[in-house]
Protein backbone atom coordinates (compact mmCIF):
# COMPACT_ATOMS: atom_id res chain seq x y z
CA UNK A 1 0.00 0.00 0.00
CA UNK A 2 1.29 3.44 -0.90
CA UNK A 3 2.03 5.51 2.18
CA UNK A 4 0.08 8.78 2.36
CA UNK A 5 1.74 12.05 3.19
CA UNK A 6 0.60 13.82 6.37
CA UNK A 7 -1.83 16.61 5.52
CA UNK A 8 0.53 19.44 6.45
CA UNK A 9 3.33 17.99 4.30
CA UNK A 10 0.96 17.48 1.37
CA UNK A 11 -0.40 21.03 1.71
CA UNK A 12 3.13 22.44 1.82
CA UNK A 13 4.10 20.58 -1.34
CA UNK A 14 1.02 21.94 -3.10
CA UNK A 15 1.90 25.49 -2.05
CA UNK A 16 5.45 25.07 -3.35
CA UNK A 17 4.16 23.71 -6.65
CA UNK A 18 1.61 26.51 -7.00
CA UNK A 19 4.19 29.21 -6.25
CA UNK A 20 6.61 27.76 -8.78
CA UNK A 21 3.95 27.66 -11.49
CA UNK A 22 2.67 31.17 -10.82
CA UNK A 23 6.14 32.68 -10.89
CA UNK A 24 7.05 30.76 -14.03
CA UNK A 25 4.27 32.35 -16.12
CA UNK A 26 3.69 34.63 -17.83
CA UNK A 27 6.44 37.08 -16.79
CA UNK A 28 9.03 34.33 -16.42
CA UNK A 29 8.66 33.33 -20.05
CA UNK A 30 8.36 36.78 -21.60
CA UNK A 31 10.92 38.96 -19.80
CA UNK A 32 14.53 38.62 -18.75
CA UNK A 33 14.80 38.47 -14.96
CA UNK A 34 17.86 40.20 -13.52
CA UNK A 35 17.11 40.12 -9.77
CA UNK A 36 15.20 37.88 -7.38
CA UNK A 37 14.48 38.53 -3.69
CA UNK A 38 13.22 36.09 -1.08
CA UNK A 39 11.81 37.59 2.12
CA UNK A 40 12.20 35.31 5.14
CA UNK A 41 11.07 35.25 8.76
CA UNK A 42 12.43 33.02 11.50
CA UNK A 43 10.35 32.88 14.70
CA UNK A 44 12.26 31.50 17.69
CA UNK A 45 10.89 29.64 20.64
CA UNK A 46 13.43 29.38 23.47
CA UNK A 47 17.03 29.67 22.16
CA UNK A 48 20.01 28.29 24.08
CA UNK A 49 22.98 30.69 23.89
CA UNK A 50 25.30 28.17 25.56
CA UNK A 51 24.93 25.67 22.71
CA UNK A 52 24.27 28.21 19.94
CA UNK A 53 20.85 26.71 19.35
CA UNK A 54 18.97 26.75 17.06
CA UNK A 55 21.00 26.82 13.85
CA UNK A 56 19.54 27.38 10.40
CA UNK A 57 21.08 27.04 6.93
CA UNK A 58 19.33 28.71 4.00
CA UNK A 59 19.97 27.82 0.35
CA UNK A 60 19.31 29.89 -2.78
CA UNK A 61 20.20 29.11 -6.38
CA UNK A 62 19.92 31.12 -9.61
CA UNK A 63 18.86 27.92 -11.39
CA UNK A 64 16.47 25.04 -10.76
CA UNK A 65 19.03 22.91 -8.87
CA UNK A 66 22.28 22.98 -6.88
CA UNK A 67 24.51 21.51 -9.59
CA UNK A 68 26.30 24.77 -10.44
CA UNK A 69 26.72 27.97 -8.43
CA UNK A 70 24.48 28.43 -5.42
CA UNK A 71 24.61 30.20 -2.06
CA UNK A 72 24.14 29.30 1.59
CA UNK A 73 23.30 31.59 4.50
CA UNK A 74 24.10 30.16 7.93
CA UNK A 75 22.36 31.72 10.96
CA UNK A 76 23.65 31.38 14.52
CA UNK A 77 26.77 29.52 13.36
CA UNK A 78 29.47 29.33 10.72
CA UNK A 79 31.20 26.31 9.19
CA UNK A 80 34.05 27.69 7.08
CA UNK A 81 36.93 27.13 7.50
CA UNK A 82 35.91 25.60 10.85
CA UNK A 83 32.78 25.54 12.97
CA UNK A 84 32.07 28.77 14.87
CA UNK A 85 29.09 29.32 17.19
CA UNK A 86 26.79 32.32 16.85
CA UNK A 87 26.62 35.03 14.23
CA UNK A 88 26.12 34.57 10.50
CA UNK A 89 28.06 33.40 7.46
CA UNK A 90 27.40 33.49 3.72
CA UNK A 91 28.93 30.88 1.42
CA UNK A 92 29.32 30.48 -2.34
CA UNK A 93 29.38 26.93 -3.71
CA UNK A 94 29.95 25.38 -7.14
CA UNK A 95 28.32 21.99 -6.88
CA UNK A 96 30.08 20.26 -3.97
CA UNK A 97 33.00 22.73 -3.88
CA UNK A 98 33.11 25.68 -1.51
CA UNK A 99 34.33 28.66 -3.55
CA UNK A 100 34.15 31.55 -1.07
CA UNK A 101 32.71 32.46 2.32
CA UNK A 102 32.35 35.50 4.52
CA UNK A 103 31.76 35.71 8.26
CA UNK A 104 29.39 38.59 8.96
CA UNK A 105 30.40 40.86 11.79
CA UNK A 106 31.02 39.94 15.41
CA UNK A 107 27.49 38.90 16.29
CA UNK A 108 27.00 36.58 19.26
CA UNK A 109 24.52 33.77 19.69
CA UNK A 110 20.76 34.21 19.52
CA UNK A 111 19.49 34.79 23.05
CA UNK A 112 16.02 36.40 23.06
CA UNK A 113 13.00 34.17 23.63
CA UNK A 114 10.28 34.32 20.97
CA UNK A 115 12.15 36.88 18.88
CA UNK A 116 11.66 37.22 15.13
CA UNK A 117 14.60 37.43 12.72
CA UNK A 118 13.74 38.90 9.34
CA UNK A 119 15.95 39.25 6.27
CA UNK A 120 16.02 39.37 2.47
CA UNK A 121 18.06 37.00 0.30
CA UNK A 122 18.84 38.65 -3.04
CA UNK A 123 20.40 37.22 -6.21
CA UNK A 124 21.19 39.63 -9.03
CA UNK A 125 22.95 39.71 -12.39
CA UNK A 126 25.21 42.59 -13.40
CA UNK A 127 26.64 41.92 -16.87
CA UNK A 128 28.66 38.71 -16.37
CA UNK A 129 28.66 38.85 -12.55
CA UNK A 130 26.32 36.92 -10.27
CA UNK A 131 25.76 38.53 -6.84
CA UNK A 132 24.27 37.15 -3.66
CA UNK A 133 23.41 39.51 -0.81
CA UNK A 134 21.69 39.47 2.57
CA UNK A 135 19.80 42.74 3.08
CA UNK A 136 17.33 44.46 5.42
CA UNK A 137 18.04 42.08 8.31
CA UNK A 138 16.63 42.71 11.78
CA UNK A 139 16.89 40.83 15.07
CA UNK A 140 16.59 41.65 18.76
CA UNK A 141 19.79 39.72 19.47
CA UNK A 142 21.78 41.09 16.52
CA UNK A 143 20.12 44.38 15.67
CA UNK A 144 20.17 45.43 12.01
CA UNK A 145 22.32 43.46 9.57
CA UNK A 146 22.95 43.06 5.85
CA UNK A 147 24.50 45.05 3.06
CA UNK A 148 28.09 45.29 1.86
CA UNK A 149 29.63 42.95 4.42
CA UNK A 150 27.11 40.28 3.44
CA UNK A 151 27.75 40.17 -0.31
CA UNK A 152 29.48 37.52 -2.44
CA UNK A 153 30.02 37.63 -6.21
CA UNK A 154 31.25 35.32 -8.94
CA UNK A 155 31.61 35.42 -12.70
CA UNK A 156 28.84 33.63 -14.59
CA UNK A 157 27.72 32.66 -18.05
CA UNK A 158 24.07 33.16 -17.09
CA UNK A 159 22.24 35.83 -19.07
CA UNK A 160 19.08 35.80 -16.93
CA UNK A 161 17.64 34.42 -13.71
CA UNK A 162 14.66 32.86 -15.45
CA UNK A 163 15.83 29.44 -14.28
CA UNK A 164 15.32 30.37 -10.62
CA UNK A 165 12.74 28.27 -8.77
CA UNK A 166 11.53 29.00 -5.20
CA UNK A 167 11.12 25.28 -4.62
CA UNK A 168 14.92 24.91 -4.44
CA UNK A 169 15.13 27.31 -1.50
CA UNK A 170 12.12 25.76 0.21
CA UNK A 171 13.31 22.18 -0.04
CA UNK A 172 17.06 22.71 0.50
CA UNK A 173 16.89 25.18 3.42
CA UNK A 174 16.59 23.71 6.90
CA UNK A 175 16.85 24.09 10.64
CA UNK A 176 19.87 21.84 11.00
CA UNK A 177 20.19 21.88 14.77
CA UNK A 178 17.67 22.20 17.62
CA UNK A 179 14.57 22.37 15.44
CA UNK A 180 12.49 22.12 18.62
CA UNK A 181 13.65 25.64 19.50
CA UNK A 182 12.12 27.13 16.32
CA UNK A 183 8.46 28.09 16.18
CA UNK A 184 8.44 28.73 12.43
CA UNK A 185 10.61 29.45 9.38
CA UNK A 186 8.57 31.09 6.62
CA UNK A 187 9.13 32.41 3.12
CA UNK A 188 6.81 35.40 3.25
CA UNK A 189 7.31 36.99 -0.17
CA UNK A 190 9.11 36.65 -3.49
CA UNK A 191 9.96 39.73 -5.54
CA UNK A 192 11.65 39.84 -8.94
CA UNK A 193 12.94 42.56 -11.25
CA UNK A 194 12.99 42.30 -15.05
CA UNK A 195 15.35 44.04 -17.45
CA UNK A 196 12.63 46.49 -18.49
CA UNK A 197 12.63 47.89 -14.93
CA UNK A 198 9.35 46.27 -13.88
CA UNK A 199 9.08 44.95 -10.31
CA UNK A 200 6.83 41.93 -9.69
CA UNK A 201 5.83 40.63 -6.28
CA UNK A 202 4.07 37.64 -4.86
CA UNK A 203 3.00 37.32 -1.23
CA UNK A 204 3.11 33.59 -0.62
CA UNK A 205 3.77 32.62 3.00
CA UNK A 206 5.09 29.05 2.96
CA UNK A 207 6.54 27.43 6.10
CA UNK A 208 9.51 25.08 6.08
Amino acid sequence: MKQQLPFRSFARLMLIAALAVLIAAPVWAQSRIVQVEEHWELQLGEPDPDTSAPQTTMAMSPTADLNDHFFLFALNHGTSPDYQPGGMQIQLWAGETLVDSRRCGEHGTLSRSEEKIRWVQRISLNNDTLNFEIADGSSESWGSFGGGEMLLSTSTSLTSLNGYRPGVSLTESQVGYAENRVASLILTKVRWLTDDGQVHEMNAPIPI
